[in-house]
C-alpha cells in the first residue's frame, strides 16, 4: 500500500468514525425529533448567522495585518481571507479545532507576499498566544461558574485549563529561548530534509531564529500594539461565539448567552485534544450533552450543533479546500526568494 492508499484509508476511517458518533447520537435522541426541529429553522436567520462567520473571518484577517504593520509590513485584504480561509479548512482536517493551520499559513503569507519568513512566523505565534490567553480568561471564569454550579466534571475542566496555561508557558519559553529554539527547529528540519530535495543549512536555521525572536522581543515590548490585537481577538471570540446563540434564535429555543460561551468554550476544549479531525464527532457529543445540562432538548441542542457544523465544519472545509488550491497555484506562479 503506497502514502496516497495509506492516507486514504486513514481519513475514510477517523471521518466515518466522526460521522458515526454524530449519527449515533441524532439516532439515540430520535432522527424525526432533530429534523423537525431544523426543518423549523428560520432560514433568514440563519444566513445572518452565516454572515457573522464572514466578518469573524474578516476580524482574523485584520488582527493579523494589524500585527504585520506593527513590524513595518502589510498584505493585501484578498491573500489574507484567502489563507484565513485555508486556515480554518487545515485545523477541520488537522486533529485540534482551533489549531494546526499556523505554519501553513506562515509560509504561504510570506510566498504571496514577499515578506520575511521570520516576520510571518512570528505574527502567527503571537496570534496563537494571544488566543491562548483569551480562551484561559474566559474558560476560567467558567469554571467558576461551573464549580459554584456543581457542575459534573469541573475537577477535569480545571486540570485541563492548568495544562493548556502550562503549555502556553512553554511554547512561550522556547520561542524565547534561543538554545531550545535552535534544538528543536533543528530537528524538524532534519524530519523535513529527508522528505524533500534540500539540504540542511544550520548557520541559516541560526540566522533565522535569531531574526525570530528580535521580532518576537519587538513584539513583546510593544504594549499598545499587543493590548490592541488582544480587544481584536476577544471581538474575535465573541462574534464566534455570538454565531452559535443566533443559530438558537433560528431555531426558536431559548438559551442564555452564557450558556453557550459555557458550552463552546467546554467543546473547544475536548476539540484541542488531539482525537478526531477538527474535533468531529467528540466535540458535537460534549455540546450537546453541555446544552442538555442547561434545560436545553436533546432534539434542539441536536440541530442547534448541526447547524453550528454545517457553517463552522462543512462550508468553510469546502470553501477552505478551493482557497488552498488557488494559493497553491498562486505561490508556485511567484518565482522571487524570499527572505528569512
Amino acid at each position: 500500500m503506497d502514502r496516497k492508499q495509506h492516507r486514504l484509508l486513514r481519513n475514510i476511517v477517523v471521518y466515518g468514525l466522526g460521522i458515526s458518533i454524530i449519527s449515533f447520537i441524532i439516532y439515540k435522541i430520535g432522527i424525526f425529533e432533530v429534523y423537525a426541529v431544523l426543518a423549523s429553522a428560520n432560514i433568514g436567520i440563519y444566513l445572518f448567522a452565516v454572515f457573522i462567520y464572514l466578518v469573524t473571518l474578516y476580524v482574523l484577517s485584520m488582527r493579523w495585518n494589524y500585527l504585520l504593520k506593527l513590524n513595518g509590513y502589510s498584505a493585501g485584504s484578498k491573500n489574507l481571507l484567502l489563507l484565513i480561509t485555508m486556515g480554518q479548512f487545515i485545523n477541520n482536517v488537522t486533529p485540534s479545532m482551533k489549531g494546526g493551520s499556523e505554519p501553513f499559513r506562515a509560509y504561504y503569507l510570506s510566498k504571496l507576499e514577499q515578506i520575511p519568513y521570520h516576520v510571518s512566523f512570528s505574527a502567527v505565534i503571537i496570534e496563537r498566544i494571544l488566543d491562548s490567553v483569551i480562551f484561559l480568561i474566559f474558560s476560567f471564569f467558567v469554571i467558576i461558574y461551573f464549580a459554584l454550579k456543581g457542575v459534573v466534571y469541573t475537577e477535569a475542566f480545571a486540570i485541563a485549563w492548568f495544562l493548556i496555561m502550562a503549555l502556553t508557558i512553554l511554547i512561550v519559553y522556547i520561542a524565547m529561548h534561543k538554545k531550545w529554539a535552535f534544538k528543536i527547529t533543528l530537528q524538524i528540519a532534519k524530519v523535513v530534509t529527508k522528505f524533500s530535495s534540500k539540504t540542511l543549512n544550520e548557520q541559516k536555521i541560526k540566522d533565522t531564529i535569531n531574526k525570530f525572536q528580535k521580532t518576537m522581543i519587538f513584539f513583546k515590548g510593544n504594549r499598545k500594539g499587543m493590548i490592541t490585537a488582544l480587544l481584536i481577538s476577544s471581538a474575535w471570540w465573541l462574534l464566534d461565539i455570538f454565531r452559535i446563540y443566533v443559530l438558537f434564535i433560528a431555531i426558536s429555543t431559548n438559551v442564555a448567552f452564557i450558556s453557550v460561551a459555557s458550552t463552546y468554550l467546554v467543546a473547544l476544549l475536548v476539540g484541542i485534544l488531539p482525537t478526531l479531525p477538527g474535533g468531529l464527532g467528540t466535540s458535537d457529543t460534549a455540546m450537546i450533552a453541555m446544552y442538555s445540562f442547561f434545560n436545553i432538548p436533546y432534539s434542539n441542542a441536536a440541530a442547534g450543533t448541526l447547524l453550528d457544523r454545517s457553517i463552522s465544519y462543512i462550508g468553510v472545509t469546502i470553501i477552505g479546500s478551493i482557497a488552498f488550491k488557488i494559493i497553491k497555484k498562486k505561490s508556485k506562479e511567484n518565482s522571487y526568494e524570499v527572505e528569512s
